[in-house]
């Protein structure tokens, strides 16, 4: 039975380009499975050092002389116990170097850690806390039709309205400032259950964890090290996982620029064994439109109670259908 070929037009397109975007995601392959090993192993390693820190917090600000000073701190109003979720720590263990003028000098191995859901790990602002959250939480802001994947995509590009956009509406679910690490203040919803999460008590009153070393031994410090090892690893893999997702997806979009009938798709998709057919070309245009106020108005009354039509309520109905096209025609 011979059938009409279905017609691309650009709305057609970019619905074809997420059914192959969509199945991508979804695609188990190496680099995904390596995204996942390197998550569940960061778990393992914040935890290893949050408690390695927590124990050379209290060692130089004991518990009881925090518990002593927390009702003072409040009866006299004076800042002197505060929480901190970012360290710098120091190794007990110098090594011998030799300075530009020739003389001997003992430098200590130093290492700064950030626990906060957006924290770098410099001091100085850098892209690794944003880049973190977004890799890490990866699935929860898919789940809530979002773009985790946006840094990966803008690429080396200068940042512009859209990936800007992009990025802002993923942080805003987490509840992250949008700027830095540094806003730490601003926090809300998940990033402040993050950051209450990894925050430890410490005696000192100022609100700049730069103000001071902790001393550490060695052994401590590679804990730490290895902590922020594993959230670089974390980035990379979610890097090269989306990457070659985003490289994919533009080679189909820009293939089906030139494609003219339905069949051409459908052939390209079977070739890739992704599942594909006319419906995806109206299905998954309520999902692409589903925040436009007219069509989830359209829906809703669309699923509203009604009573079962007459048969002559029916008639009347096709009749009025009928009436109208043939006037348009």
């Amino acid at each position: 039975m011979k059938t009409n070929k279905i017609k691309l037009n650009a709305q057609k397109r970019k619905l074809s380009v997420e059914v192959f975007k969509s199945h991508y995601q979804k695609e188990d392959n190496i680099l995904k499975t390596a995204y996942y090993e390197k998550r569940k192993l960061f778990d393992t390693h914040i935890q290893n050092a949050f408690e390695t820190v927590k124990k050379v917090i209290e060692r130089k600000n004991p518990t009881e002389d925090v518990a002593i000073l927390k009702p003072l701190q409040h009866k006299h109003n004076f800042d002197v116990v505060r929480k901190d979720s970012c360290f710098h720590l120091k190794s007990d263990q110098g090594v011998e170097t030799i300075r530009y003028d020739g003389q001997k000098e003992i430098k200590y191995n130093e290492s700064y850690v950030n626990f906060n859901l957006n924290g770098g790990n410099s001091h100085y602002s850098d892209n690794v806390g944003i880049d973190f959250a977004l890799a890490y939480n990866h699935d929860y802001l898919k789940q809530k039709n979002l773009v985790p994947e946006c840094l990966v995509m803008q690429g080396d590009k200068q940042d512009n309205p859209y990936h800007t956009d992009l990025k802002d509406k993923c942080l805003e679910e987490l509840g992250l400032s949008k700027y830095s690490s540094y806003h730490s203040d601003s926090l809300s919803g998940m990033g402040k259950e993050w950051q209450d999460k990894y925050t430890l008590e410490v005696i000192g009153g100022s609100s700049h964890c730069n103000s001071r070393f902790y001393q550490c031994t060695q052994d401590e410090l590679d804990i730490v090290n290895d902590f922020r090892v594993a959230k670089e690893q974390l980035i990379i893999a979610h890097k090269e996982w989306q990457g070659n997702i985003v490289a994919r997806v533009k080679i189909v979009d820009d293939t089906l620029k030139n494609y003219t009938t339905y069949e051409q798709v459908k052939n390209l998709a079977d070739k890739q064994g992704i599942e594909f057919n006319e419906n995806y070309l109206n299905v998954e245009s309520r999902e692409l439109a589903i925040f436009n106020p007219e069509n989830v108005s359209s829906m809703l009354d669309d699923l509203k109670p009604k009573a079962k039509e007459t048969r002559k309520e029916k008639i009347a109905r096709v009749m009025a259908y009928q009436s109208g096209a043939k006037a348009n025609g």
